[in-house]
């Protein structure tokens, strides 16, 4: 027979490993939102200023609009201050919404119908804004 003190501890002892499992598995998913974060806008800001570099050393000027997407892979090509501009401008611009398909998918793994809703939401807003009214 299991004395009841006995007993309370190993709830206790498995309740605090849950926890912990818990904890450090959302300790990574933050650390990976960070990390998305923090490399999305370091990225983002070494193009720009790689832009106004070549700018510097004599390359075209900046056009005061931005190029269309499916003109950017030609403007890198040929190392125009433009187009290394704009992909710094849209890297920075999907930073967060990479940011929001993270917590999306950690929601959907969690099973959080609710989180996953909204953050759906979130998404989608996110999305129509950067690409139907831009």
């Amino acid at each position: 027979m299991m004395h009841p003190r006995a007993g309370l501890k190993a709830v206790q002892h498995r309740i605090g490993a849950l926890r912990r499992a818990v904890v450090a598995e959302v300790e990574d998913t933050n650390r990976l939102i960070y990390h998305v974060l923090r490399g999305g806008v370091v990225v983002s800001v070494s193009f720009i200023l790689f832009a106004f570099v070549l700018r510097g050393l004599g390359g075209a000027d900046i056009p005061p609009n931005s190029i269309a997407v499916r003109n950017l892979v030609p403007e890198l090509v040929r190392f125009t201050p433009a187009g290394y501009l704009n992909l710094g401008i849209l890297l920075m611009i999907f930073t967060p919404v990479a940011r929001v398909v993270l917590s999306f998918l950690s929601f959907a793994e969690e099973r959080d119908r609710t989180y996953v809703g909204v953050t759906g939401i979130v998404l989608l807003n996110l999305l129509v804004s950067v690409f139907l009214l831009a």
